[in-house]
Order: structure tokens, then sequence, then C-alpha cells
């Protein structure tokens, strides 16, 4: 089956043993050399206490102390001589390996086990890090703009980019290309570079990547 990247984007991820803890997608990695997909990602946020100690009224703790409570138990306390927890907003993002989904369309997506892990892999890529970017082949000419990124869910592997803003679109009016996913991204420059052939041609759709 082929799907979208930018249609996951957004789509539920729930685990097949807790369908009502439901988690929104909001990234996909995959392999930085043959374009396997490597992982999915949500972010949870959990609620961090934080301890803080609230100065005490020692005038106040005197007064109680020295009248031992009579006709003190109407009188405003100024300050607490206890402490106080706060809690902060903290988000986690979570990295969950694509051999574990078990379900997979634009709606969503169900995995299992509790294999996850919080750093992100140094081998793989993220879509929305390279979505936007232009393809620059080896003579510095532009393809085209990554628009998106086709997934083959059988092959477990990103097949081909969705470009636009490419040079047919003024000599032809399509708005869209399809091209095979070859080369690999330069974070310096924020390009896709690859190498042109005379194989490597433009497709008019998915189907034929």
């Amino acid at each position: 089956m082929r799907l979208y990247a930018d249609k996951i984007i957004g789509a539920k991820a729930e685990h097949d043993a807790a369908p009502l803890d439901e988690h929104k997608v909001n990234d996909i990695l995959f392999n930085m050399y043959d374009h396997r997909l490597c992982y999915f990602t949500f972010t949870i946020e959990n609620r961090s206490p934080e301890r803080e100690e609230m100065p005490a009224d020692r005038h106040m703790e005197s007064v109680v102390a020295a009248t031992s409570g009579i006709g003190t138990q109407n009188t405003p306390m100024t300050g607490s001589a206890y402490p106080e927890t706060n809690y902060s907003e903290v988000k986690e993002t979570y990295f969950i390996p694509w051999h574990q989904i078990v379900d997979i369309n634009e709606e969503k997506l169900v995995f299992e086990g509790n294999e996850r892990q919080k750093e992100e892999p140094i081998e793989c890529y993220s879509y929305l890090a390279v979505k936007d970017w232009p393809v620059i082949d080896q003579s510095g000419e532009k393809i085209g703009k990554i628009k998106d990124l086709v997934m083959d869910t059988e092959r477990q592997q990103a097949v081909g980019f969705v470009l636009s803003e490419g040079f047919w679109k003024s000599l032809f009016g399509h708005d869209e290309k399809y091209m095979p996913i070859t080369g690999q991204p330069d974070w310096k420059t924020q390009e896709w570079k690859i190498e042109r052939t005379p194989d490597l041609l433009l497709k008019n759709t998915p189907e034929e990547l």
C-alpha cells in the first residue's frame, strides 16, 4: 500500500493493548542510507512536581505558641510554614520502532510492544526536517522542492518524492511530479543532493515509482 507521509502526520497513534490511550503522530523517521522506515514519534505531556519551600511566618508561629492557641482560631495567617508543591508541564517525545506497527492507514496507526526510546537516532532523518527542501543535482540545478514523501508500507520504505515548484510547471502547467528517492540530505545547506542520471526520470503518478 502506498501512503503519503504528510497525511500520516496528525493521525491517531494507539497501542493495541490500550486503544483508549490515544496519541497523535508528529513525525516519521527514515534511514539515512536506504530510506527504510525507522520510527514514528509522538509527544506526551507529563506534570512534573516542583517542590518549593515557602518562607515561614515566624511571627505568627510565635504568637500561636505564646497563647497556646487561645483566641487564635480566626486569626488570619499571613504566611505558611509548610512547603507547597507546584507543577510544570514536561513534554517527552517517544520514538516507536516501525516494526512494532500492526496496522496503519491515513487516519490511525496501531502499534504493539513496549520497545521505545526518548533519544533521536543519529542514523535517521526526519520527514518534517527535510520537507520543503530543494532537490539539487550535481550541477547545482534545482529539480524541485520536497512537498511530500511516498511510502510503500509493504516494503517499509520511502520510495519517492512528491516535488513541486519545478521547471515543468511553467512548461506544462503541472503542479506536482514524482521522482524515485535517491541521494542524501545536506544538513549544512539544507538541500537534498542527488546524482542525476539519464534513467532518473520524473513521473506523473505515484504508481510509476
